[in-house]
């Protein structure tokens, strides 16, 4: 594939896209629009489409209609490690971790996607090798510190707390050097304190980082908290943009999920 030609005004974009599993009709030409420095959130009824179009957006499924775009590009069909690549990190609503692994090692395996080295520099161990492992280790440090993860570096992740797997899993998805970085439910399973926590390193990764968030969350609190941008899918279809104070008073959001206050 050619260079991804940079558009100031959207960093990712999805133009009417139609899903469908046989006769399921997943996503009905769903479009979303992702700007630079914004977290855009997506929610809806369990059910909705949210975790379908994610998958569209990173590849993982491939609409029979309608485009993703990619900083200016068209990645319609490009596979999930190549959208990686090219800078699009993901996280699963799973722990997608290394349990007998260390915080710090699983966090450097992020940076696969980043080797300029082969096999057979490594098994030489040329200099080259040597710059780059140690360029991937202060980037890992860099990383674990901006998580707050010093005591627990190396600690087997399998002896982790679940909230801290998932900060070292969001460790890992960082270390591909995203610029935009898609998350799936990532306070699922955490209690207060932990929802808190994660909600203050996605903050920070907008701000501190300079990267745009896309997530589905179900945790309404949070999402009217920190996003700039709500898209709210019911049935496969968009029925609402806007911020989230917007999308709180519309009438369509309030009769299909929100419910009455």
């Amino acid at each position: 594939m050619s260079a991804i030609a940079v558009d100031s005004d959207l960093v990712l974009e999805a133009r009417d896209l139609h899903l469908r599993f046989g006769n399921v009709e997943a996503l009905k030409q769903v479009s979303i629009r992702v700007r630079p420095g914004e977290i855009h959130a997506i929610i809806g009824p369990n059910g909705a489409g949210k975790s379908s179009l994610l998958n569209c957006l990173s590849g993982f499924y491939r609409p029979q209609t309608g485009s993703v775009r990619f900083m200016g590009g068209d990645i319609t069909r490009l596979a999930p490690n190549r959208r990686a690549a090219v800078g699009m990190g993901r996280t699963f609503q799973g722990i997608q971790t290394y349990p007998s692994m260390t915080a710090r090692e699983n966090i450097l395996t992020g940076f696969h996607n980043c080797m300029r080295t082969g096999m057979l520099d490594a098994l030489l161990y040329w200099g080259r090798v040597r710059r780059e492992e140690e360029a991937f280790a202060a980037k890992a440090e860099e990383i674990i510190e901006f998580l707050e993860l010093e005591e627990l570096r190396h600690t087997v992740v399998g002896d982790l707390s679940y909230g801290l797997r998932k900060r070292v899993d969001l460790g890992r998805a960082i270390a591909l050097d995203p610029k935009v970085l898609i998350m799936d439910e990532p306070m699922a399973g955490m209690n207060p304190e932990e929802k808190g926590d994660l909600a203050r390193y996605i903050l920070d990764i907008r701000d501190a980082r300079g990267i745009p968030v896309v997530l589905v969350e179900h945790d309404m609190e949070v999402v009217m908290d920190i996003s700039d941008t709500v898209t709210v899918i019911d049935f496969g279809r968009v029925i609402a943009v806007g911020t989230p104070a917007e999308v709180r008073r519309d009438p369509a959001v309030i009769a299909a999920y929100l419910g009455k206050e």
